[in-house]
């Protein structure tokens, strides 16, 4: 699902890149007996081989992030918590393909009802005031220069704050997307390696997965297609056939 990126964000964070993953036609499930047992695996795998967060390059980009607001990125959390005997929790297979996966690699994620987005898609910047309700169905007020996405109805998520509930995954939910958010120092390269970690876990679950990648940097252009993932890696020049303009 293509996605755009106002000019206000590139400035203030040249080195922001964004992700998206769109899936098709499936049917969220409450637990799938190989996804739990790929859980078990990848617990003891962090509480073995991971790194404590503050010595983590991946969260520490992301740490550059949230101290401008005087924040710790809560991936950091969730690893430590692993990492002390606790395991992943059981929401929906949707979701827990995501966790899975944000945890893995550490880039920050959010999950939506595609059908339930309006219009188009824009990164932005949040500014003071403005006002979202969150999943846990509160009414969250913004901070300026949040990175935000919205649609032509608000926001759908913060990176500060998370997603909305307007677009959350539910049992219902038949073509989940996938935001991957990195505005500091995350590569182009670890972002496709991240998206396409959530779809092998989805493909545990499904077998092959009809999907589309989308990948937004500042410089270049790219355009690669598999036979069951396309796979779009573009900037904010104008694209055809896959040479820029």
């Amino acid at each position: 699902m293509n996605f755009t990126v106002k000019p206000e964000l590139k400035i203030l964070y040249p080195g922001a890149h964004f992700g998206s993953l769109t899936t098709n036609n499936l049917q969220n499930m409450k637990k799938n007996s190989d996804l739990e047992t790929t859980k078990r695996s990848l617990e003891q795998k962090i509480r073995e081989t991971y790194p404590d967060p503050a010595n983590d390059p991946t969260i520490s980009d992301y740490n550059l992030y949230y101290a401008k607001w005087s924040k710790i990125y809560p991936i950091a959390f969730q690893i430590k918590s692993i990492k002390t005997g606790r395991n992943f929790p059981n929401v929906s297979t949707y979701v827990d393909a995501m966790f899975l996966s944000e945890l893995e690699n550490r880039i920050l994620t959010s999950g939506h009802d595609r059908d339930a987005i309006q219009g188009t898609l824009t990164y932005d910047l949040a500014e003071d005031g403005e006002e979202y309700v969150k999943l846990n169905g509160k009414k969250q007020t913004l901070v300026k220069n949040d990175v935000v996405l919205r649609d032509n109805e608000g926001i759908l998520g913060s990176i500060l704050f998370g997603p909305a509930a307007r677009t959350s995954i539910t049992n219902e939910t038949a073509n989940p997307l996938y935001f991957a958010w990195c505005p500091i120092g995350i590569n182009m390269e670890n972002i496709q390696h991240h998206l396409g970690t959530i779809l092998e876990y989805l493909k545990i679950v499904y077998g092959e997965i009809q999907s589309e990648q989308l990948i937004y940097k500042l410089h270049g252009v790219c355009l690669r297609a598999r036979i069951y993932t396309k796979l779009m890696i573009f900037d904010h020049y104008n694209v055809t056939n896959g040479t820029k303009k």
